[in-house]
């Protein structure tokens, strides 16, 4: 704390003392005053000045090594303290509390911990079944030609894959520095990639990708989580879709920034909804009439963008499609 406001905070806190100082001091002159008359008035006045700077530089020390104590108890409870000190007491038990606290902050973290461990390990065991039904599946689909069953149940273990991956990224978004790894990618193979894992979904979505960028064009950025979020995008104009053909990816360049844009022309989004499509399980009527909606795609798209130091806008016209931009930094070719 700078000298003026512990100096401030010296005279508000010792208001009481400086004004019986006051009164003492007007007592002492008037006393003077009727019994000396004026001559020796000034004599009282220069003591009580004196005594009250004196009182007030100790106080200003008193309290200038308190806020030191304070802000050094910011960052550990462990700070030295003179012996007899005056805030000793006080500060003995803030050293308590601050102890306590991070003791039962330390546990709770470490029970935290420990429930993802188990979390993330039962995700991986159901990844491991996951995998199991989509083998069956494809072996069911080449036995049972043109079985509606066989077809639900490879839809909705795609789902259910899709749901599991998105859980375990939000567990290693806590962990966002150990995952990322930042390097020059070319935005039309990344797009490209992704339009090729996602064809399953394009063709039961009776949508095709039209990719309308150059090859020229470099960014840089971590791979896997640049190509998630575009994924999650893709997944949503594919299922709201509707009639639209084509969901056309193209991109423009402005100084050093390259920005991706995806549009469809699906259902859209209605204008007082979409100031709240990044907020955490919002699913909007769209997501409502949909039933398979989580509310989390959106907003683990925005978190993952503001990591990379990217930025992720959407625009949107009820009934008319949909254009989401997501920036990136533009790497030069080497």
């Amino acid at each position: 704390m700078s000298f003026s406001k512990i100096l401030i905070n010296t005279l508000k806190k010792e208001k009481a003392a400086i004004f019986l100082y006051i009164i003492s001091t007007v007592s002492i002159m008037l006393y003077y005053f009727f019994i000396y008359d004026s001559k020796f008035m000034s004599y009282p006045l220069i003591l009580a000045l004196t005594f009250l700077i004196c009182y007030l530089t100790y106080k200003f020390f008193v309290y200038r090594n308190l806020y030191i104590y304070l802000d050094e108890g910011k960052v550990s409870p462990k700070y030295k303290m003179k012996n007899g000190y005056v805030f000793e007491d006080v500060l003995n038990v803030l050293r308590e509390l601050h102890s306590d606290y991070i003791s039962k902050i330390d546990l709770l973290e470490e029970k935290h911990a420990e429930k993802e461990k188990f979390l993330s390990e039962w995700i991986h065991n159901m990844k491991t079944s996951v995998a199991i039904i989509e083998l069956a599946a494809e072996k069911g689909k080449k036995l049972y030609k043109g079985e509606e069953l066989i077809k639900d149940i490879y839809e909705e273990n795609a789902k259910l894959q899709e749901n599991l991956e998105s859980t375990l990224n939000i567990f290693r978004l806590e962990e966002f520095a150990k995952d990322y790894i930042p390097e020059k990618v070319n935005l039309k193979s990344l797009i490209t990639d992704i339009a090729n894992a996602e064809k399953r979904n394009f063709i039961y979505g009776r949508v095709f990708p039209k990719i309308e960028i150059e090859d020229e064009y470099y960014i840089y950025t971590d791979k896997k989580w640049a190509g998630y979020v575009v994924s999650q995008v893709v997944n949503n104009a594919i299922k709201y879709a509707a009639n639209t053909k084509y969901i056309t990816f193209y991109c423009e360049k402005k100084g050093e920034i390259i920005t991706l844009y995806i549009k469809d022309t699906g259902i859209g989004i209605k204008k007082e909804e979409l100031g709240r499509v990044f907020e955490p399980f919002f699913t909007g009527s769209n997501g409502r009439r949909d039933g398979r909606s989580t509310g989390i795609g959106l907003y683990m798209c925005k978190t993952v963008c503001n990591m990379l130091n990217s930025n992720i806008s959407i625009e949107s016209e009820d009934g008319k499609g949909t254009v989401v931009s997501v920036t990136f930094h533009e790497c030069k070719v080497m």
